[in-house]
């Protein structure tokens, strides 16, 4: 298993590098920074080694932070390592962890390659794991009865707006989130 890199850029196309180590050239994906390195320029990446059954692929990031969010991107279903690069190569980490954080299915929506459901499955399957900044700034941004709903409602695009219309009238007897949920969604609009 490969776990990091440290050689010398000796081509640049794309999103892929190809990084010298002794004499072996190994073709990494990377953002497209053609900008940020030259050929020539020394570097050093943390590499995912990806296996799949018809192919074995090199994904470089310059610190473990992207490489750990890289990683839980992929434990999505629906999310491969090809988008999980991608999402990191249109958005700092902290653009991520914020849009988890706050349910902004828009957010993953403005990438290529995924669609509303894998935006919300990105955000429902990693809010738990990304952790206190997520559930403080959807407490600030849902001042509701119930964070939970608000939450599920954020997590299938509604706006704050459209929510504290419909929770505001939510009848008291509802008791169940799905009771509330099935409500809500039935009178958005209304």
């Amino acid at each position: 298993m490969i776990s990091s890199l440290k050689g010398v850029i000796t081509k640049i196309w794309g999103s892929n590098l190809e990084i010298e180590v002794n004499g072996v050239g190994y073709d990494v994906k990377f953002k497209d920074q053609r900008s940020k390195f030259k050929v020539g320029d020394e570097i050093r990446l943390k590499i995912h080694m990806a296996v799949s059954e018809h192919d074995i692929s090199l994904f470089g990031f310059e610190t473990d932070e992207e490489l750990d969010l890289f990683k839980l991107l992929i434990t999505v279903s629906g999310v491969g390592p090809k988008t999980g690069a991608q999402i990191l190569g249109n958005s700092t980490s902290m653009e991520i962890i914020k849009a988890i954080g706050e349910a902004d299915v828009g957010f993953f929506g403005k990438i290529k390659g995924i669609g509303k459901k894998t935006a919300q499955r990105i955000i429902v399957d990693l809010k738990s794991k990304i952790g206190g900044l997520g559930e403080l700034n959807l407490r600030d941004d849902l001042p509701l009865l119930d964070d939970d709903l608000g939450a599920s409602l954020r997590q299938l695009g509604f706006d704050r707006k459209e929510i504290d219309k419909v929770i505001v009238k939510l009848p008291s007897e509802l008791e169940t989130l799905e009771e509330k949920l099935q409500w809500c969604l039935q009178n958005m609009g209304g």
